[in-house]
């Protein structure tokens, strides 16, 4: 009888610690590194209780991206990133890099700086800062770009991170497109270094719905040239 006592207490004891490890394969289920541990099959774990899992990724809502995705704006300013370009340095030459296209259609994405025949955009100013295009009275930057897919636009940011490129004086900006034209107020654009983001609002010279969109970008007074890194333009819009 001692001997049948003992084997169906083990056969108990063994039927109860398989029920438990099946619950711990239901509760790993989210495949996390903490639900597999918690399966070890350590006699200590059984008596422990154990949380339930967080519910999986899919079952929480993310917050509504909204027309234009390219992410929060370095510049700081209100809305999402549309559009960012920066100017590195190709053996002197300022050659654009493409960061960020946030528009619903990439179709038209284009940069380039531009001036008289046999122009060759600088790349300028290295040491007191990350260095950029040199934008003065005989070029400009041209962006280009499509609206498509963007049905009304609440506010629009065109911001530059740089400096005024001149030791005595600060400078600005000005823009201009098919639909509106803007600048910056004199002696907007420090030219003390380290480099910072200069913001201005743009919202009436950026149509919604419009395939052909080009901005043009200028150096304006007081010194009438800048150093010019990134480039970036914030919306928000619906």
């Amino acid at each position: 009888m001692r001997h049948l006592a003992l084997a169906i207490l083990l056969a108990g004891c063994g039927s109860g610690g398989g029920h438990v490890q099946v619950d711990a394969v239901v509760g790993g289920g989210g495949g996390d590194a903490s639900g597999a541990d918690s399966g070890g099959g350590d006699a200590a774990a059984v008596d422990t209780p154990v949380a339930p899992d967080a519910p999986p990724d899919s079952a929480v809502p993310d917050a509504p991206a909204g027309v234009i995705t390219g992410g929060p704006c370095s510049s700081g300013a209100t809305g999402a990133t549309a559009y960012r370009v920066r100017w590195a340095d190709a053996g002197g030459t300022a050659q654009v890099v493409y960061e960020v296209n946030g528009l619903p259609d990439h179709s038209r994405d284009h940069t380039g700086a531009f001036g008289q025949i046999g122009f060759t955009p600088r790349f300028v100013d290295p040491f007191l800062g990350d260095g950029g295009l040199q934008l003065d009275g005989s070029d400009f930057v041209d962006i280009e770009l499509t609206t498509n897919g963007v049905a009304s636009i609440a506010s629009a940011t065109l911001s530059i991170f740089g400096r005024s490129f001149n030791t005595t004086a600060s400078g600005s900006f000005n823009w201009q497109t098919f639909v509106d034209v803007g600048s910056t107020p004199t002696n907007f654009v420090s030219n003390v270094a380290p480099y910072r983001w200069y913001s201005a609002e743009m919202t009436s010279a950026l149509a919604p719905g419009d395939p052909n969109t080009l901005i043009r970008i200028k150096a304006g007074p007081a010194s009438g040239v800048l150093v010019v890194n990134r480039i970036e333009i914030c919306v928000v819009a619906s």
